[in-house]
């Protein structure tokens, strides 16, 4: 055979291989490098609300950088010291630092100082009896929102359908269908 043959099947092998590389290994490695910056940077909207005094290790592993370990030393810290009273309390788990914290912040609710155990297994805020400081922790709802909820309770007596809460001056269908899931009446 020639020189100038094996040069050519040289090429045209290594060509081919070069080729097989490109169409398998590298759009396999760019999707796992995407997915990894979608989940980095997403923005808080894109992960569910979960309630930290009852969510399950499954559950909080979903949350922005929090893994199974993070997520599993959680649970046994609230089930070895009661239920989360405030956002500041996740610090005193281990792995828990306050970069992790603020990138979950806003995506866990369900911190109340008069929270017990027995409130905790239900996992919904009791809108006719919580606390403005309870009801601000529920999604779209601030300190003057929740404090609404509570003048209007007060004055107009109770709701009955997450609708009634539309009521309150500031609440739309919008804060109503993100919050519905996560209140009893």
């Amino acid at each position: 055979m020639k020189t100038q043959t094996r040069i050519i099947i040289g090429s045209i092998i290594l060509v081919s291989v070069i080729g097989i590389f490109l169409t398998a290994i590298v759009p396999l490695k760019e999707a796992f490098a995407e997915s990894d910056k979608i989940t980095r940077g997403a923005s808080p909207n894109t992960f569910k609300v979960v309630n930290v005094n009852t969510a399950t290790v499954q559950e909080l592993d979903k949350l922005p950088n929090i893994g199974m370990a993070k997520a599993k030393a959680i649970v046994d810290y609230r089930e070895k010291f009661g239920p989360f009273q405030e956002l500041e309390d996740l610090l005193n788990v281990p792995g828990i630092g306050q970069s992790t914290l603020d990138k979950i912040s806003s995506v866990v609710i369900g911190f109340s100082s008069s929270t017990s155990k027995n409130d905790v297994k239900s996992g919904k805020i009791k809108i006719n009896e919580a606390t403005a400081k309870e009801i601000e922790n529920l999604p779209s709802i601030g300190p003057i929102k929740a404090r609404e909820i509570v003048n209007y309770r007060e004055t107009h007596g109770p709701f009955h359908t997450p609708t009634d809460l539309m009521k309150v001056n500031g609440i739309g269908p919008k804060t109503v269908d993100k919050i519905k899931d996560l209140i009893e009446f």
